[in-house]
């Protein structure tokens, strides 16, 4: 049986929430990817152009320090999936951080992501270009609203 992990990284729980319903459908071990310096809510005020996530997001070479999660567990994963928010259209950068370990080349990852409006197609398209090394599946933008019926939809997706 193919082993699954889910990575997520959220600060204000929506992602978590909608990483659990996936790990209830799929039975995935879910693990929390953690800054090294954790977001404030000043840091998170999208409103104030100075703002800590402000910045990173438009400092494309930004790699805010991560708390590597277990090595052993991604490596004996064949499928991850990759949860975040997203911030400005595409994923917050300590996942880029957490990419460029290369712990993920050659692994089946689908991203997920949690917005109330703006479309993952541009943030998915982004991951596949700087990473082609990963076997990205399809992605999904979830809302806190998610099915159990949507997920397996999105999991048949990757199966066709």
């Amino acid at each position: 049986m193919a082993k699954q992990l889910i990575l997520y990284f959220s600060n204000t729980g929506h992602t978590q929430a909608v990483a659990q319903k996936i790990a209830a459908v799929t039975g995935a071990q879910l693990v929390a990817l953690q800054a090294e310096q954790p977001y404030t809510a000043a840091d998170l005020d999208w409103h104030d152009a100075t703002s800590r996530t402000s910045l990173e997001t438009n400092d494309s070479t930004s790699r805010p320090g991560i708390v590597v999660p277990d090595k052993r567990m991604i490596a004996q994963a064949d499928t991850i999936f990759l949860g975040s928010p997203l911030w400005w259209g595409q994923v917050p950068h300590v996942i880029n951080t957490l990419l460029e370990t290369g712990l993920f080349r050659c692994k089946d990852v689908r991203q997920f992501c949690t917005s109330g409006s703006t479309p993952i197609a541009k943030s998915a398209t982004a991951l596949k270009t700087a990473y082609p090394a990963i076997n990205w599946g399809p992605s999904h933008r979830f809302t806190t609203a998610i099915t159990g019926q949507e997920v397996e939809a999105w999991l048949k997706a990757g199966n066709q």
